[in-house]
């Protein structure tokens, strides 16, 4: 089975919130680990992840070990860049068996295609976050960035990491327009199953002969998708009577902020 996850924003919240969402983070990955072939995370993890040359964030250290210990039991795990953890480097390739993607994520299993992508500067109102996007994603701007002191870099990012929540508070596509048209093309493609992330809304719908998947987040909805057997099913942590499965579905959306 294939275990599709988004938007934790490790790192956001008080001490107490964050050990919350860890500890059902960790419960959920339990709960599926003697059957789980891959585990795609698709963008935001952590709500600020930088690799400098010889330091690794000490906050995360128990998420890289489950991370760590999921790749050595023999899943795959496929790490999305998001928009506030895209500076991926080595450490996750290297040390803890990820596989990174910067951009999309295509493969195909069980004779169905699938496309992920986090899905930040879909809307037609985010022109101007997608010129910051290529700013930050730069290689020589990381390059600059690595230069600056971890303590201070860190201050720098959580004032970035508010200011981008509050641009997303107020985006234009709140009904999720953008993101369902993006998700049409991509099935007219030839994609059965097309899942974004970054809007903090769960979402299944079937569109035509696809269906679009938005894994929503863990912040309010701790809400993920699994694909298995031949069927994807829109989950929530601790909610079963929130399930909602292709057969059943367009489910209810619950707007948040990205």
């Amino acid at each position: 089975m294939y275990l599709f996850l988004s938007d934790f924003h490790f790192g956001l919240g008080t001490p107490e919130a964050q050990a919350r969402r860890r500890q059902d983070f960790f419960a959920c990955l339990d709960h599926y680990a003697d059957r789980l072939e891959a585990l795609c995370i698709n963008g935001d993890l952590f709500d600020f992840w930088f690799e400098w040359k010889r330091v690794i964030l000490k906050d995360h250290f128990s998420i890289l070990c489950k991370l760590k210990g999921i790749a050595d039991r023999g899943a795959a795990i496929h790490y999305l860049a998001g928009n506030h953890d895209f500076a991926l480097s080595r450490f996750l390739q290297d040390e803890i068996g990820a596989q990174i993607h910067r951009d999309e994520h295509v493969f195909e299993t069980g004779g169905r295609r699938f496309y992920l992508q986090h899905g930040d500067g879909l809307a037609p109102a985010d022109w101007g976050y997608r010129l910051l996007k290529r700013l930050f994603r730069s290689r020589f701007n990381q390059k600059l960035y690595s230069l600056l002191h971890p303590d201070f870099a860190l201050e720098f990012a959580h004032l970035c990491s508010r200011t981008s929540r509050n641009h997303s508070s107020r985006r234009w596509d709140v009904d999720g327009w953008a993101y369902r048209e993006a998700a049409r093309a991509k099935i007219h493609q030839g994609f059965d199953y097309v899942i974004y992330s970054h809007t903090h809304e769960p979402l299944l719908e079937p569109l035509g002969r696809g269906v679009y998947v938005n894994t929503g987040d863990w912040l309010k909805h701790n809400s993920y998708a699994v694909w298995e057997d031949g069927v994807m099913t829109l989950k929530y942590w601790g909610m079963p009577w929130m399930e909602r499965s292709q057969e059943e579905g367009y489910s209810k959306r619950q707007v948040g902020t990205g």
